[in-house]
């Protein structure tokens, strides 16, 4: 089986890409944030770079929805099926329905290539050029991803409207990949043989800034796989603790979370250089108790124990085996059965919904009859008489563009807004957004603090 390794640090995608709870991002910035993500998955499983990235941008309204900001869930996937990982609840075709939850980005993006190949209903995609989005996109619309009659045509507006098919035809990334924590400080792994100038002049910063964002000595050198950030470290990390591992340093924990090593050591009411014995609780929000203290270990014990550590945070990502394609046997027509629909007709015998209506004259999917005659296959309707012998009207596309459009808008439009949550504070949203609270009464005209929820708030120009 052929390999394909990224060096990415699965101890940053752990609480990386929640990417962009602090502020909106624009088609723009969530492009440039995810399409790696995006080319990555292309090789590894085989979806075009240029539908995840538009599939993406229109489900996660651009990564501002609420599902992709805390649950990290870009594709609108919902819990059905054998669903066994986290969940977040939201309205949708019904109030409060349960969709999936992933730890980071990419493992969001990961999955929605993996339902895609899990499905017989994208199954015959996956036959198609990489570089053909527009048969992708309609093909997904056919399998009914989404309700929406002009669906195609609103990915492939995205795909043309910011170039994504470029990507299409793009190796897989050999490079770094830059990062991101949940709180938005940029990093990149080194590469092997790499140094920090090398880094800085690359990303147009100076070798001193890089130390200062680092906790790094003047002189210092890295490691393949060390983690370098490009911006300043915040005062406190993702998560509120971190359960200590064989051969984890103080140092390596504060690069893991980005938080500066000053405020991990502060935190946990430690001296500097002073490291942490394994299976101990450090604080990055919040502060150890007085009362408390933590079992320290010297440097030489550190040692030792980095010697034995194997690194657990290389990701190592495997070109996804070949589609294996269910074989289903199918009569000539089914006899419509007590409780059947024309949905599980279409999943018992592989067909598509629309095919089903298209082969069989005046058939109702809102009102099949018991022992109704549905016939499988075209050629079998057509020898039976049961297929119309005109082809389907065609869409009107003038109002196909309307849809497209609008849609467009709509996503566009909610880059924009802010629907205030229970519990939510005017303070709070302008600290999410990079905004003050002058801006935001000022866009709203809101007379003072007084917010509510369910309220929708404009957050930028």
């Amino acid at each position: 089986m052929t390999k394909l390794r990224i060096s990415l640090l699965t101890g940053i995608l752990a609480i990386a890409t929640s990417v962009v709870a602090q502020n909106k991002m624009t088609p723009e910035q969530y492009i440039g944030t995810y399409k790696d993500f995006a080319i990555i998955e292309m090789h590894r499983s085989g979806v075009p770079a240029s539908i995840t990235l538009a599939q993406g941008m229109l489900e996660s309204s651009y990564g501002n929805s609420r599902l992709a900001t805390k649950g990290n869930n870009h594709f609108g996937i919902k819990c059905k099926g054998d669903w066994t990982g986290n969940t977040i609840y939201a309205d949708d075709d019904a109030p409060n329905e349960c969709f999936r939850a992933y730890n980071s980005a990419l493992e969001s993006y990961r999955d929605h290539s993996d339902f895609l190949r899990a499905n017989w209903r994208y199954h015959d995609l996956f036959d198609l050029q990489v570089t053909d989005y527009e048969g992708w996109a309609k093909g997904l619309r056919k399998a009914g991803y989404a309700t929406n009659k002009a669906y195609h045509s609103i990915i492939i507006n995205l795909v043309e409207k910011y170039k994504l098919y470029e990507y299409d035809v793009a190796p897989m990334p050999g490079d770094q990949i830059i990062l991101y924590t949940s709180h938005q400080v940029p990093m990149v792994e080194a590469q092997k043989d790499e140094t920090l100038e090398a880094i800085a002049s690359r990303n147009d910063l100076t070798v001193n800034q890089i130390y200062k964002y680092n906790d790094l000595k003047k002189g210092s050198s890295i490691a393949e796989g060390d983690v370098v950030y490009l911006k300043p470290k915040r005062r406190r990390g993702t998560e509120k603790a971190h359960v200590v591992q064989e051969g984890e340093s103080m140092y390596q924990i504060s690069q893991m979370y980005g938080i500066k090593l000053k405020q991990l050591y502060r935190r946990n009411r430690l001296e500097m250089g002073e490291e942490v014995a394994a299976g101990q609780t450090v604080y990055m929000r919040g502060k150890l108790d007085k009362d408390d203290s933590l079992d320290v270990v010297s440097a030489e014990e550190k040692k030792v124990e980095a010697q034995k550590f194997i690194n657990p945070h290389a990701l190592q990502i495997e070109k996804a085996p070949p589609i294996v394609k269910e074989v289903i046997e199918k009569p000539a027509y089914h006899v419509v059965q007590t409780g059947e629909n024309i949905y599980r007709i279409a999943e018992k015998y592989h067909v598509f919904e629309e095919d089903l209506i298209r082969w069989n004259t005046g058939l109702n999917p809102l009102a099949l009859s018991l022992g109704q005659k549905v016939y499988l296959s075209e050629e079998s309707a057509q020898a039976a008489g049961a297929m119309n012998a005109k082809p389907p009207v065609k869409p009107d596309i003038q109002v196909e563009e309307v849809e497209t459009e609008k849609a467009v808008a709509e996503i566009e439009s909610a880059s924009k807004y802010h629907e205030v949550q229970k519990g939510e504070t005017v303070y709070r949203i302008c600290s999410r957004y990079g905004i003050t609270p002058e801006q935001l009464t000022s866009w709203n005209k809101l007379n003072g603090t007084n917010i509510y929820a369910g309220q929708k708030l404009k957050i930028s120009e």
